[in-house]
């Protein structure tokens, strides 16, 4: 089986976001390892975006696109979807991130963006029973937007496996976004923000990062080389 048969699909898959039913998730170099063996999650995920300003550059050059940068946190998409819940009466959820951050994700998330929060859990599961109570709550409650930030590729089996019992809803990956925001309502300074510098920020505020970005980054793009060769 090739190996990077996922890549295929994902890539395949991407596109400038659109918000549907169904779940949508988001690469950047460090994902795109994590997910390079993953062919159920690259078939299931119903749409792909791109975050990470290198990747879309990368991307838009070899494929000759035109992809911009999607990323759920405040200085993208996170604004509109929640404008949009509220507009629309969407119930939301928030799934992820530690059990000491939740609460103060949620506070920040509900005063910074006028809505309600319906449904809240960690993002920590010690048995397929508790991630069934989850899923379950999540349909009784009738959820309509589920935003989960587990971590690659975890935060897309959750969506994936909530879909298949039947959840009609809009299910949006998000990364670190619910840590952030536990810390602070506007989490990039505008200066890092501007300048696409947003990476840096990140190693600042949070030192182990630095391998993801100067190891795991490039061994991205160097896998990727091969990868289009062999198409």
């Amino acid at each position: 089986m090739n190996k990077t048969k996922p890549w295929s699909k994902i890539i395949s898959k991407t596109a400038n976001f659109k918000l549907k039913k169904g779940v949508t998730s988001f690469i950047n170099p460090f994902s795109m390892l994590l997910l390079i063996n993953e062919h159920l999650i690259a078939e299931e995920v119903d749409q792909w975006c791109i975050d990470g300003i290198s990747l879309v550059n990368k991307l838009n050059k070899t494929l000759k696109l035109k992809y911009t940068r999607y990323s759920f946190d405040e200085t993208s998409l996170a604004p509109k979807i929640f404008q949009y819940a509220k507009e629309n009466n969407l119930r939301i959820a928030l799934i992820g991130t530690k059990e000491e951050y939740i609460a103060k994700a949620v506070n920040n998330i509900e005063q910074k963006h006028n809505v309600k929060i319906y449904f809240t859990r960690n993002g920590y599961f010690n048995s397929d029973y508790e991630k069934e109570k989850c899923y379950q709550k999540i349909l009784d409650l009738k959820v309509d937007l589920v935003i989960c930030g587990m971590g690659t590729p975890y935060q897309e089996r959750f969506l994936i496996e909530l879909k298949n019992k039947g959840w009609n809803g809009y299910g949006l990956t998000c990364g670190g976004y619910l840590h952030q925001m536990a810390k602070s309502q506007n989490y990039y300074p505008v200066f890092f923000d501007k300048l696409n510098i947003r990476w840096i920020y990140r190693i600042i505020d949070e030192p182990k990062l630095f391998k993801r970005y100067f190891i795991d980054y490039p061994k991205f793009f160097f896998r990727f080389y091969f990868f289009r060769r062999s198409l």
